[in-house]
């Protein structure tokens, strides 16, 4: 039922003039404000911003989302853009991106145990391509000086956002970005340590607008049933009988994964590949219901 509304909001992107930026979804009809939290020019409301191409979104976009609630976020917003600078529109539609979006934001919504912050969620749709570009058409949609921005990336992005080829002078055009903006930062395995992003936002210039993060390590597990083992094995060609170490127990612990290493191009090959127990320990469950129903990327080139 929510794809007719989607398209609608596709469209009004791509329309004349476009529109730059509009939620598809938010908690409340107030959002990002409350009862408790008002617009506010004194104290404005800290949304956290995940700008991601969400092909699809995995558990490591909501532990970025966890760890920017532990550094003080009122509110978070998943923002889908319409282009997007480096990456071309491969793999799933905008519309069923923004489906998988708003399947994350739900299951936080109501998760009655969940951080307020991640709680009072939106989903977000943005024509622009550049943070600075993204960030002015938000902050216009509410009252002036009532939101500040804190864009959730991890260092590989971070590089991207001042790297000075996407700017005629990186340091004057990202002067106003910093205004009402400020980065939470998070590693990625493969983009470098701590130590060298704490050297490079100090080189930026904006090391009091930058916040660093850390996600945990912990590896998911999740148990597989001797049944569901000898499907698999059946469909990798396997003679399905099991040796010792299957037949004495009924299920199993699969390795782990840590977090870190979570990313929507693991869950793509996963998926490829048909490991469904890989795919469940990357993704929501919601996620993965609409990756079955739409079929996604099992078939992608």
């Amino acid at each position: 039922m929510r794809k007719p509304f989607l398209q609608l909001a596709l469209a009004k992107a791509k329309g004349l003039p476009p529109k730059a930026f509009q939620t598809t979804l938010t908690a409340t009809s107030s959002w990002p404000f409350t009862i408790d939290r008002p617009a506010s020019t004194t104290r404005p409301t800290r949304i956290a911003v995940l700008d991601s191409s969400f092909n699809p979104p995995t558990k490591a976009h909501y532990q970025l989302l966890k760890a920017a609630a532990r550094v003080g976020c009122d509110a978070v917003l998943l923002l889908l853009a319409t282009n997007n600078v480096d990456k071309g529109q491969t793999g799933a539609s905008a519309i069923e991106r923004l489906e998988m979006m708003e399947a994350v934001a739900m299951d936080s919504i109501r998760n009655e145990k969940e951080d307020p912050a991640l709680r009072h969620m939106a989903v977000g749709l943005t024509i622009h391509a550049r943070f600075m570009d993204k960030a002015q058409p938000i902050l216009d949609y509410y009252p002036p000086n009532t939101v500040q921005l804190s864009w959730i990336m991890g260092h590989d992005t971070m590089t991207r956002l001042f790297d000075p080829k996407y700017y005629t002078d990186v340091h004057a055009d990202m002067a106003p970005f910093f205004e009402q903006c400020d980065v939470i930062c998070s590693s990625r395995p493969g983009y470098g340590t701590r130590d060298e992003m704490m050297q490079f936002v100090e080189a930026s210039g904006h090391s009091s607008k930058v916040t660093l993060v850390d996600i945990p390590d912990d590896e998911v597990e999740i148990e597989v049933s001797q049944q569901q083992q000898q499907q698999q094995q059946l469909g990798n060609g396997d003679n399905g009988q099991d040796d010792d170490s299957t037949s004495t127990t009924a299920s199993t612990i699969t390795r782990g994964i840590q977090v870190k290493e979570m990313s929507s191009t693991v869950v793509r090959n996963a998926i490829k590949s048909q490991d469904w127990t890989l795919v469940d320990q990357c993704v929501l469950p919601s996620v993965r219901q609409l990756i079955e129903k739409n079929r996604l990327y099992s078939t992608e080139p």
